[in-house]
């Protein structure tokens, strides 16, 4: 979880880190992650190279939600 604080760009109250679910096969969760707008799938995998994740802060007041990028180390 990021502790960092985030202030609501709308109403400048505070936001707290929330995690987005994406239902899968059979009702499984994955974490949103993010490729570059360039990237090419693998031939073996189907899948494209992922460059990081995408976490997701709501404000506690107004309700807005932000994402953000954080690419992986």
């Amino acid at each position: 979880m990021n502790t960092e604080e985030r202030k609501c760009l709308d109403c400048s109250a505070t936001m707290t880190e929330i995690r987005l679910l994406d239902k899968g096969h059979m009702g499984s969760h994955f974490d949103f992650e993010y490729a570059a707008i360039n990237a090419q799938q693998s031939a073996w995998t189907s899948r494209f190279p992922v460059e990081g994740r995408v976490t997701a802060f709501m404000c506690k007041d107004c309700g807005a939600i932000r994402l953000f990028g954080q690419r992986q180390a």
